[in-house]
């Protein structure tokens, strides 16, 4: 019997859902939670910004830490959804995934997946879902497996 499984990811959650066909009904699998995803990036320094000199003039400022911080975090967190995919792949809990993420996650899952799992990978639907209730991530399904 094939079992479908569809992440629902931001940077700062991920839903695991399970189907037995698409569009179906959702049973929730488990929820995984990101709390520094939702930090702005100066919150996930350990010190306060540094302040420079303007260039010209003798006005001061503080400076902005460097992004990095904020991408090296959601990869992070991309990287446990992955595995724990990949774990649950390997115990046979399901046989085809389907990939709805918001867009700047969705190309940071997609680069973390084994080859195994890429291959399983039915649709891919770059949408931030996470927060709307099932009947909302249900629609956004139906709509995404009714253009095929």
């Amino acid at each position: 019997m094939k079992m479908i499984w569809i992440l629902v990811a931001n940077q700062a959650e991920a839903q695991i859902y399970s189907s037995d066909q698409l569009p179906g009904s959702l049973a929730l699998v488990e929820v995984l939670a990101n709390k520094e995803g939702t930090s702005h990036p100066r919150d996930l320094v350990s010190d306060a910004p540094g302040r420079a000199f303007d260039s010209s003039g003798s006005g001061r400022h503080a400076m902005e830490p460097n992004t990095g911080v904020k991408e090296e975090q959601r990869r992070r967190f991309v990287k446990v959804m992955a595995d724990k995919l990949q774990t649950a792949y390997l115990k046979g809990d399901f046989t085809q995934l389907v990939l709805l993420a918001a867009p700047a996650v969705l190309g940071v899952i997609r680069k973390s997946l084994t080859a195994d799992i890429k291959k399983i990978v039915i649709k891919e639907i770059p949408k931030d879902v996470i927060g709307q209730d099932v009947d909302k991530i249900q629609s956004q399904l139906a709509r995404a497996f009714a253009l095929r």
